[in-house]
């Protein structure tokens, strides 16, 4: 078997430490947005299925991954010229290549499927808000359509798309060109959808309805959609090529650190229904004390007031 040497000073057992790690992480979070649901409302709502959905797409992500990081450490020692290009290479680098547009195709689904998580939960707050309703069905069609051209991109990528599969068969200036514009194209629409979906901010239709300091612990919640958006840019500019092909050992630490902190922020919203329980249960307590504290009026007082 080939030794298999770093790239920049990332090994394939150190790769692979990171992606379950911050997997578990994002199956961490998953679990608490899901008990806290459990607890607070004693169900599971439309937009938890969304999660459910991501984080099976994100594991598969992960088992793809496991199989495909020794093939990309192999590759990058090939390109440098530490080891021969054999046919035996040449079979296993084929294999990769239908993995690696698979794993492309998942992880920009995994990113979508997460906004579709934001978009029902923000659909339950603007119930009766028929101006944000529009602004939601704004932001709904041109994450539709910001997901489709990214498709779009990825198929035009290389021409035949069937030479994709084929090692050294998309090295054209324009197949590079496109590959590489894919990726920027993608995440602009990544982060466009994100800006759009925080233009209507929920907040606004509820101020009314909460307290100053749920306000801003409320607001502290969807302000972490920032924590996205910086990482979809650190991933583009970490990873971003003009010339060549995007190394696949970076696209693939970054893309999963991504991922994982995409679903990440997604259950982050969910502690608001801690917080809109925790009013209810004070609201109730206050009830209670003003109760029993009123004082009593007189049987002269209620003679007095007739």
């Amino acid at each position: 078997m080939s030794i298999i040497s770093s790239a920049g000073g990332l090994t394939p057992a150190s790769l692979e430490t990171i992606v379950w790690l911050v997997v578990a992480i994002a199956i961490l979070f998953a679990f608490l947005r899901f008990i806290i649901r459990l607890y607070a409302l004693r169900k599971l709502l439309e937009d938890d299925v969304a999660i459910i959905v991501a984080l099976l797409l994100l594991l598969s992500l992960a088992i793809m991954y496991r199989y495909a990081t020794p093939i990309m450490f192999e590759l990058n020692d090939v390109a440098k010229g530490k080891e021969e290009l054999t046919p035996d290479f040449i079979s296993r680098a084929e294999v990769f290549l239908k993995l690696q547009f698979a794993i492309i195709v998942l992880f920009w689904t995994t990113i979508w499927v997460v906004k579709i998580s934001f978009l029902i939960f923000y659909r339950t707050l603007f119930v009766g808000l028929p101006e944000h309703m529009i602004g939601w069905w704004v932001a709904s069609g041109f994450t539709a359509l910001a997901y489709l051209l990214s498709w779009a991109f990825q198929l035009g990528s290389c021409v035949p798309i069937s030479h994709y599969f084929i090692l050294g068969a998309c090295e054209t200036p324009r197949d590079i060109h496109y590959s590489n514009a894919n990726l920027y194209v993608a995440t602009a629409g990544d982060v466009a959808s994100d800006l759009m979906s925080k233009s209507s901010d929920p907040q606004q239709g509820i101020e009314l309805m909460i307290s100053v300091k749920e306000k801003f612990a409320l607001g502290a919640i969807f302000s972490v959609g920032v924590i996205k958006i910086t990482f979809a840019i650190i991933r583009v500019v970490k990873i971003g090529a003009s010339s060549q092909h995007v190394n696949p050992i970076w696209l693939a630490l970054w893309s999963m650190i991504e991922a994982s902190v995409a679903v990440v922020v997604a259950c982050l919203p969910s502690f608001k229904v801690l917080f809109a329980h925790g009013r209810r249960q004070s609201e109730m307590r206050h009830a209670v004390t003003l109760k029993r504290f009123r004082p009593r009026r007189s049987h002269t007082d209620d003679q007095d007031l007739v």
